[in-house]
């Protein structure tokens, strides 16, 4: 009897020791509860971010602004719900679930460079988010494990807008107020003032985008009046833009790896591109687009004999894929081009020096800076520059020796491209406009949705609905299915505010 006292009582004190240390052997000491630096977080969330905009770019973005040519992506009847979480960013909330965690880390260590860091992404991510759907769940999103909050209410836009910019502000005050060091900042490498500038940058792109709606006279003129708590970008070498790595698979650009098929089959670049390229005797071309197959003829090609040929979104299968021109070597997949393509050629761009100088631009031309023409003048002529002598940084010697023989020199151009009726700085105020669109759009060549985003905002360029498409350009993407089940309540109340969960709905800013 005592021998199975005995056992009874050692067995007793296992299982005390078990359920004692229970909790302690099966927690994930990754979690983010046991996270004290939450830059642990930080590079899964800039990578995936990133790259989640970069390849829906390509995928969407520049086809929707109609930069390129895709048949399936351009005919916007393909423009399903059940597409909406994978190509229109809806996985974003995956990572602003992990931003809300590295938020709730900072708040209890006092880590303020850390909270501005995360305030900043989580801005740009919801202003992608607002500006395709429209209303958009806000301050209750991606809170299920901080607060319980399952089925999150949606916010109007305007109302997002005004809270992104209230982020923004504290994120301006908060940068640089502590001493930590940011660990895993795979964009900016810890440099704050590079952090404070992409989010003044930020500022300034969400304050003109709802310049129909809200003037931004007084933002706009606080924000330049105290450079030290808003300083700008002063070059390319300092804007957002994530740098991948030239010897790994796993950190290169997105395309690098992808199947060459998209290239040989189905995309083209867009004869609106090349067309605007064209009329302005522009640089670019060659960076921004391949010659056509067909005009590469022979062993050593001459590059004045080489067609650039864009296909007409909406119009149907391209005849001979072979007759129209790809996107440029800069994203070109190792598998099109084992030679020549790049896995760092190309960056993950979030926000650009040349978008803030035109941003600034139409500010000044429309009187809500000081500084009236002669300072929009400058704004558009700053922009206009840096992005070719961006261009030629990205091309530098990579492909002399290619069939292409292009050098980063022939990305810069002579005097009389700026000196043209159509990019001198000259005419009515509606020209001078449309030129600042012009050279904008232009700009945001695979730069996520912004192309589209800006020419929806401006109408600018003109863009040629195709003929085998429903008849419109879309303004919005639909939300994801899963909401309409399982956020239903919510979801609908969206719609009310919308009118409608359609393609062809506008969102606030864009009445």
């Amino acid at each position: 009897m005592k021998k199975y006292k005995s056992i009874i009582f050692l067995s007793f004190l296992f299982l005390v020791s078990c359920t004692k240390d229970f909790e302690e052997i099966n927690s994930n000491p990754n979690s983010p509860e046991k996270i004290t630096t939450p830059g642990v977080l930080f590079t899964n969330i800039i990578r995936g971010s990133v790259n989640d905009n970069f390849s829906s770019a390509y995928r969407m973005g520049v086809i929707a602004g109609d930069m390129n040519y895709n048949n399936f992506s351009g005919d916007f009847n393909n423009w399903v719900r059940a597409d909406a979480s994978g190509l229109f960013l809806w996985k974003y909330y995956d990572y602003i679930r992990d931003l809300n965690e590295v938020i709730a880390i900072a708040d209890a260590g006092e880590m303020g460079n850390y909270k501005g860091v995360a305030l900043v992404l989580r801005s740009w991510m919801f202003q992608n988010l607002t500006d395709l759907y429209g209303p958009v769940p806000f301050r209750e999103a991606a809170k299920a494990k901080l607060e319980g909050i399952n089925n999150p209410k949606y916010e109007q836009q305007q109302v997002i807008y005004e809270g992104l910019l209230a982020d923004l502000e504290e994120a301006s005050a908060l940068l640089g107020s502590t001493s930590e060091k940011i660990e895993g900042d795979i964009l900016f490498n810890g440099d704050i003032s590079r952090w404070k500038k992409f989010s003044t940058g930020l500022m300034i792109r969400l304050l003109m985008r709802q310049s129909k709606q809200v003037d931004p006279s007084a933002a706009l003129t606080a924000i330049l009046n105290n450079p030290d708590k808003y300083p700008l970008f002063t070059s390319n070498a300092d804007q957002a833009a994530l740098n991948y790595i030239a010897d790994s698979d796993g950190n290169s650009s997105p395309l690098f790896t992808r199947s060459a098929s998209d290239y040989v089959t189905s995309t083209r670049v867009s004869k609106n591109l090349v067309d605007n390229l064209e009329m302005l005797n522009d640089p670019r071309l060659p960076v921004y687009a391949l010659p056509t197959q067909a005009s590469v003829v022979g062993t050593n090609p001459d590059p004045a004999d080489f067609d650039y040929i864009g296909g007409v979104n909406g119009n149907g299968p391209l005849i001979d894929p072979g007759n129209y021109s790809t996107p440029g070597m800069l994203w070109a997949p190792r598998s099109y081009s084992p030679d020549w393509a790049s896995r760092d050629a190309a960056q993950g761009i979030i926000l650009t020096y040349s978008e803030e100088q035109f941003n600034l631009a139409e500010a000044a031309e429309k009187g809500y800076i000081p500084g009236g023409s002669a300072a929009a003048e400058d704004h558009y002529l700053n922009g206009i520059e840096d992005q070719f002598a961006y261009y030629a940084g990205r091309v530098g010697t990579r492909y002399e020796n290619s069939y292409l023989k292009l050098k980063g020199e022939d990305v810069i151009p002579d005097n009389s491209y700026y000196t043209q009726p159509a990019v001198a700085y000259s005419g009515t105020q509606a020209e001078k406009l449309e030129k600042i669109a012009r050279q904008k759009w232009l700009s945001l060549y695979f730069v996520g949705y912004e192309a589209w985003f800006e020419w929806r905002r401006t109408g600018f360029p003109e863009i040629v609905i195709g003929t085998q498409g429903p008849g419109y350009i879309a303004r919005r993407a639909l939300y994801p299915a899963d909401e309409t089940r399982i956020n239903v309540n919510n979801y609908n109340q969206a719609v009310q505010w919308l009118g409608a969960d359609d393609l062809k709905t506008r969102v606030w800013w864009d009445k």
